[in-house]
Order: C-alpha cells, then structure tokens, then sequence
C-alpha cells in the first residue's frame, strides 16, 4: 500500500462509521476544511465546510464556527434514475485520501436497480495554491454496450445545512452571470459576509448547460446522452470569499474566479500539488520498517497543516481545527502545548501568528483577571475571536448522558502558563528577537503578574500556595497546591525576570514602556522572586516523587483489573463526582510537568514518578492525548516496548476511531503529540547552546527515522538509522 494513502475499500452506512470517515477524509488547506462525506449525499450525512475564524452565536457555548453551504453536491442521474450508493448495487469501491498531494480520490463501480453499470471517479481538492478556491473532477463512463445513456449532472449549492440543527446563514443574494453562478449569504448574528461562485464545465460538446436558480440551491445542470463505452467529465470549480477577507466579498469571489477559470482544472491541480510538495519538502517525517507508523504520521502531520492559516493571526487552530463541531471551533490549551512545537520547527511564521492571536486578546484576559480579583492577564480556558471565556457553565456528559457543571473556565488556570511557556519556546527555536521584544516579553510579563496575584502566602510557613484549581487531570476538581500549575507557575515567573532582564539590555525604551505599563516596580519583582523560592511544589525530598496535589496519596485504590475489557472512561463509570475519589488520572499531570521542564528534573526524579503515575493513568479511555505525549519521557527511561505501544495508540486515534468521538472532529492535540513523540521522544532531539543533540530510542521494528527542522532560521537534518 502506498505509504502517503488513507483508503477504504467498502463502504459502511452505519451511523458511527459514516461519520467517524467523514472526518478522517477532511481536505483543507488553512482557509476552509471540507468533511469527507459523498458529492451525491445520502442519509443522516454531516457535510460540513468550515472557515478559519468564521463565527456566529450559539445558545451555551457563546459561538461556534458557522457551517457554511455546502458547496460539494453534484448529483448523477442515468436514464432518470439516481445514483446513491445506498441505492443500487456496489461492485467495486475505492476511496483514497492522498496526503502527499491533497487530493480525496474515489472510484466507484456501480450498478443501476436496472441493471445499468457505470464506472464513476470523483477527485476533489481544496487548492493549497489559492486557499479560497475548491475544485472537483467527476467522470462517468459507461458499460453500457448497446445503447446510449440519459445524462443528467447537476452540480450545487445546498444551503440547508447546519451545525447539528442550527443554521448560521441566511441567503443575501443570489444569481448567475457569465459561466458563473454565485450565491451570498450573511450569519445571522455575527453578520460575516460570505460570497461563493460556482462554474461547472464539461469536455462533451453534446451536453446541454442551464442555470437553475435558487435561494436553497442554486445550480447548474448539463443534460446530455452517453454513448456505450464513452465517458463524460465535467469540472465544478467553487471560490470562496468572507467580509473578513475582503470589504466587497463577491467581487473579489468573482474577480478570482475568472482568472481560475481561465487557467483551468488542470492548471489548478498542478500548482496545488507543487505548493504541497514544497511543504512536504520541509515537513515530511521518514520512517523504515513500520508502515503503520509511517502512514498515520504523516496523517497527523497533513491534518496540522490543513487546518492552520498562514497568514491569519486573529485566530488559532482548535481542538478539532475545522474538521467536525466538537468543541465549536473553541481554542484551548490544547494549542500551546500539544500542537505548537510542530509550527515552531516546521512553519515558525504560522507559529508566530498563533501567538501573535494570544496577543491581541491580552486586553480580555486582561479583563477576566481583573473581574476575578487578580492582576495581570488570565487566559480563558476556552476562547474564539475575542478572547473573552468561552466555556460553557454545564455540558451533557459523552459517556453517561448526566448534567455536569463545567468549572473549567474558572478553575483550569494553568493555560497562562502554557502560553507563556508556547512563547518562551518559540523565541529558543526561532531566535526571534523581535518578536520576543515586541509581543512575546508583553505575554510573559502579563502572565507572571497574574501568577503573582493567585498565590496565596500560607503565613505558618511563608510558603505560596495555589488553591481551588483544576490541573490538566480534570478528573479531580477544587484541588490545592497541583504540582503541574504550582510548578508552570514558578516557571512563568522565572522566564519572566529573565525576559524583563534581557529586554533593559537589548531594549531599554521597550523596558521601561513595559515596566511603567504594567507595574513592575523593584517591589514587585522582589516578590516574584520570593514566590519562585518559596511556592509549594509538593515533592517528597527523599525519592523525589511529586504529589500530583494535596491529598491525593491518601485517595482510594482504583482496582483497575475489575475494569477490564470496559469501553469507556472511568469518570464515565463513576459519574464526576465518584472518580474524584480515587487515585487515577485523565492524562498526564505530573509527567507533563516533568516533560515540558525537561531540563529540570534528573533521570531518578523522572523514573520514579513514571514508575507511579504511568500505571494509575487512563492509557484506553482517558484523554487522547495521554498515549503519544508519554512517548517522550517513556524513551528517555528507556522504556521504548512501552513508547511504541503508546505511539500506536496516538497515531490511530482517529484512524481506527479508538475513542469513539472522531466523529465530532479530528483530534488535533493527539496530532500535535504524535509529532512530538516522534522527534523529542524516539529521535531524542533536544535543542542547545550552540546547536541540537539527539539519542536515538527507535522502536523494535524501525530500522531508520528522518526528518528535518529550522532552528534559528537554519534548516537542520536528522537522519537515524539502525
């Protein structure tokens, strides 16, 4: 099998597998993705297209990212009889996603309820040359050998989609002109401004074209006969373009469309193919001896790339990108630490965007640490275009169906950490000086001076103290002294004292703005320096294991054997309130800590805490990023039978549906994770001083792993062989 393929062979119509496929075949290109459902539909389908940024209001959780009309059907009928492949009978069935190219490819052989065949193939792509255009090549050809055939291909845009039952847009405007057909429509609330023109081409002169207008579903219609053996191919070409892009949408739309027109399918597809081959060039991650590994690698890497805007940075990629609804397009922490890294080493500009979004809603998380009661910035856990908190305050819980409250938007702080850790990052890889100076020192400073405020002085002791959180194991709630948010909040504020120093050396009018804007008197930053001796990280000082927050050893004995073979979370078995109960963890908590402040800890401190929370974590049913995000400090102990097995659970996440949510989206996060236990975990890179290092840690069956990075503007290469 081609190792740059995702394909199916047969075509399943339940309702799971339907639309967990519908969400692995996503083609994007950063602009706008594309569900993988069928050009000529069938029931209970969830098309759905969705736009970087592009949002209206919902009831619950604030906004959403608005499902726009579909711009994929095109509808076969032959001798007046439809085809669907639930109708009929399917001979032969091929469906291919080709990441090396971008393109969702199938080949379907099909019989009539009259007996009828035909040998269909469907191309579609949405263009990475020019992010607002998608394109489709459908053919047909007949196996018929006597007679001529009826041909009815009418392609269109339906309107009458929706995000689940809620419908964002409404229809402005809509008509035909030249060979084109348009359609505008504006968000009910938001009031975002989409234009949409459509033309749709064939290479038989004896198929007659009309233009149907509509305000559900404008279209265009070829009308012709097939003669035995012969094949028609028509070409449906769609441009898309928002008020966010542009004052006058449709013009633009239409202005574009004729240049892509006047070049052609074909011209198309190549330029497409070149601007994923230069991508490719860069991104591209090698792997020998595993095919399994090396395909689902390089679907984590395809899907980051799809869902990420070059040139964007009033928004950031979600936990699902624009694959599916779950999550609502919300942007999480999720970002910052799972999927970041990819960026920083791959596409640095995209990176850079991804913070410089975090910077222009400094004034909202500005705003929600002041209404709580502290200074400095307070990310919100869950943000859109605003940056004002977006979590909702109860969700139905996926596993069991009960109301839940959801305290993480008050509770789950250490986001701000995590984006001042992103920053810190992407100035160690990038070198970017600039940015660091002119946006990054500003996060880093805020985010401290927010820290500052949350702790609390335990006057006994003289210690500070964080109370009432949620760390990143959210199965434990209102929990004091986490280690992981106690122990990123140290971080935060020693990252800032080293920045604050390094601006009034390489930028003292910038300093001194910063010093004067946000307070930083010789106070204040004597205190930072005091929280940073004296915070408590709570850690045995003999064995060094960390507790991954008060009280949590004196929890109960979560007999996990008597759990076997079960297919959902343990917070799904014991209800929310129950799991807190026990000593069993979502994901990683303290070992994300001693992950990402790698440097800080020694091999013991690390293998002893490994040797207790590995065990009492949700590997199977916790979050998905747990699998692939222990990869990297697994290879470090040398655990690598271990790694490899928790690798494979993190590539085929979505792939194979593991966790039965893929449906509602890709998980990006785990895409982000997979990446990094591939170069930090089995490649051991690991930036220094003066260049990188790396320790090989290949599986068992890997004989060779390759792949390439930037570092400070310089492209470096890697290649690992057995």
């Amino acid at each position: 099998m081609n190792l740059w393929h995702i394909s199916d062979k047969n075509v399943n119509f339940s309702p799971d597998k339907l639309h967990s496929q519908e969400s692995v075949y996503t083609i994007g290109n950063g602009y706008f993705c594309t569900r993988g459902t069928f050009e000529e539909g069938y029931p209970g389908a969830n098309p759905a297209t969705l736009l970087y940024g592009v949002f209206d209001k919902v009831a619950i959780a604030g906004e959403e990212l608005a499902n726009v009309p579909d711009w994929l059907p095109v509808q076969l009928f032959v001798n007046g009889e439809r085809f669907r492949l639930d109708r009929g009978r399917l001979l032969a069935y091929q469906r291919t996603l080709d990441m090396e190219h971008g393109l969702l490819q199938r080949t379907i052989h099909w019989e009539s309820t009259t007996g009828i065949r035909l040998l269909i193939t469907i191309e579609r792509f949405a263009s990475l040359a020019d992010v607002h255009v998608g394109l489709i090549r459908y053919s047909v050809t007949s196996e018929h050998a006597k007679h001529d055939l009826s041909i009815e291909l009418l392609a269109s845009f339906n309107t009458a989609v929706g995000n689940s039952n809620l419908m964002h847009w409404e229809t402005v405007a809509q008509d035909h002109q030249d060979s084109f057909t348009w359609l505008k429509s504006v968000t009910r609330s938001s009031s975002v401004e989409l234009a949409q023109t459509m033309s749709f081409v064939t290479n038989s002169p004896d198929f007659t074209q009309e233009f149907c207008d509509s305000d559900i579903a404008p279209a265009i219609r070829f009308l012709g006969k097939l003669a035995p053996r012969a094949t028609v191919t028509a070409e449906k070409i769609v441009v898309m373009y928002t008020s966010r892009d542009n004052p006058d949408p449709l013009a633009h739309a239409l202005e574009t469309h004729e240049k892509v027109f006047a070049q052609g399918y074909g011209a198309q597809l190549a330029q497409h193919q070149q601007a994923w081959h230069g991508f490719w060039q860069d991104a591209d991650i090698l792997i020998e001896g595993d095919d399994t590994a090396q395909r689902a690698v390089r679907y984590s890497i395809y899907q980051l790339r799809i869902n990420a805007a070059l040139h964007d940075p009033r928004y950031s990629v979600a936990a699902k990108g624009m694959t599916g609804f779950g999550y609502h397009g919300h942007i999480f922490h999720d970002t910052e630490i799972f999927m970041f890294p990819f960026f920083a080493y791959t596409l640095p500009d995209v990176a850079r965007n991804l913070l410089i979004y975090r910077y222009h809603t400094l004034p909202a998380a500005r705003k929600k640490a002041q209404q709580n009661g502290y200074a400095g910035a307070q990310y919100p856990w869950e943000s859109t275009l605003s940056g004002v908190e977006m979590t909702p305050s109860a969700i139905v819980h996926p596993e069991n169906g009960e109301i839940i409250p959801v305290l993480n938007g008050s509770l789950e702080i250490h986001i701000s950490a995590s984006i001042a850790y992103a920053t810190w990052q992407y100035w160690v890889v990038t070198g970017d000086d600039a940015f660091l100076r002119d946006y990054g020192a500003e996060i880093i400073l805020s985010t401290a001076l927010f820290w500052s405020s949350r702790v609390e002085k335990h006057l006994e002791n003289q210690s500070y103290e964080i109370t009432n959180v949620i760390g990143p194991d959210e199965w434990h709630e209102h929990v004091n002294n986490n280690a992981f948010t106690n122990g990123m909040a140290r971080w935060n504020l020693q990252k800032a004292l080293a920045v604050l120093t390094w601006v009034q050396h390489e930028a003292p009018e910038k300093a001194r703005a910063l010093e004067q804007q946000l307070d930083l008197t010789a106070q204040r930053l004597d205190s930072w320096q005091d929280i940073v001796k004296r915070i408590e990280v709570p850690q045995d000082a003999q064995n060094g294991l960390f507790e991954q927050f008060d009280g949590f050893f004196k929890l109960k004995t979560l007999d996990q054997e008597q759990y076997a073979g079960r297919t959902t979370s343990y917070q799904g078995i014991f209800g929310v309130k129950d799991i807190q109960k026990y000593r069993i963890s979502k994901q990683a908590d303290v070992l994300m800590l001693l992950t990402l402040l790698d440097q800080e800890f020694d091999l013991k401190t690390k293998g002893v805490n490994w040797d207790y929370y590995y065990p009492i974590t949700d590997h199977e049913y916790g979050s998905s990023l747990t699998p692939a995000f222990h990869v990297i400090l697994a290879c470090e102990l040398g655990k690598i039978s271990e790694a490899a097995d928790l690798f494979l659970k993190g590539c085929l996440v979505d792939l194979k549906n593991l966790r039965g949510n893929t449906p509602e989206g890709i998980h990006l996060a785990c895409c982000g994770a997979v990446w990094q236990a591939v170069i930090f975990g089995f490649a051991g890179l690991r930036l220094i001083d003066d260049g990188y290092t790396t320790a090989e840690h290949l599986p068992a069956t890997w004989t060779r792993l390759a792949f390439s990075f930037l570092h400070k503007g310089h492209r470096e290469y890697v290649d690992i062989r057995r």
